[in-house]
């Protein structure tokens, strides 16, 4: 399930650019290149930590074109599947999947991904990401991976998308007993995105982000006494 706007009855709908300003309870980490499930061609090696800094800082394609027309992105189509499911206090691992595909007619060579867990409630303290750990499967070696829960932002992949190609990649996820009891939901986001251009119609070109979110709305439960 795909959503652009959070819904639920105890919450308010936001447009997706807003959302992002908006979320206080976010963990988030990139999926190294070694969470290639499929396509394992398809994606490139990492960028130097300067690259990546420089490309932290490129606006939202969607803030540039508000000024001046509108921008549609037309490239990535992400599906996140298995993931609406409920996690479950000290349970176990629960699995999920998210795919991604180049849509468009050029290949994508800034490919990036990420997964992270967040709560819609300002300033709530502690945030839901300190209990919820994620994992990726590596198509390298096939063994479960820890993504890294402490990354404060992106960890630049620099991936290589060809035009109709789709990668699929295998996550996990488990909360710890002591996750508090009032969070009773959650959003798990898997964002792609990539670097692309806006043109003003007067000839002005620059260089943006963009990209698609899968999200889906989690429910907490309690492990089952025996």
């Amino acid at each position: 399930m795909l959503t652009s706007v959070v819904t639920g009855p105890d919450r308010k709908r936001y447009p997706m650019n807003l959302r992002r300003a908006l979320i206080t309870a976010v963990t988030m980490a990139v999926l190294p290149t070694a969470a290639l499930v499929a396509a394992p061609g398809a994606y490139a090696a990492g960028a130097g930590a300067g690259a990546g800094a420089a490309r932290e800082q490129l606006p939202s394609c969607y803030d540039v074109a508000t000024t001046d027309g509108s921008y549609e992105q037309k490239t990535l189509k992400l599906v996140q599947t298995d993931a609406d499911g409920p996690v479950t206090r000290g349970g176990d691992w629960r699995s999920f999947r998210a795919t991604v595909t180049n849509i468009g007619s050029r290949p994508v060579k800034t490919l990036d991904m990420s997964v992270y867990i967040w709560r819609q409630v300002e300033d709530e303290d502690p945030v839901i990401g300190r209990f919820v750990a994620f994992e990726y499967k590596s198509g390298k070696n096939g063994k479960w991976t820890p993504v890294d829960r402490g990354a404060s932002g992106r960890f630049v992949t620099n991936g290589v998308l060809k035009a109709g190609q789709s990668v699929t990649y295998q996550l996990r996820l488990r909360a710890t007993a002591d996750l508090p009891a009032h969070m009773r939901w959650a959003d798990i986001s898997v964002d792609s995105s990539f670097v692309d251009h806006y043109r003003f119609p007067d000839g002005r070109v620059v260089a943006c982000r963009a990209g698609e979110t899968g999200q889906n709305k989690v429910r907490i439960t309690d492990a089952t006494m025996p």
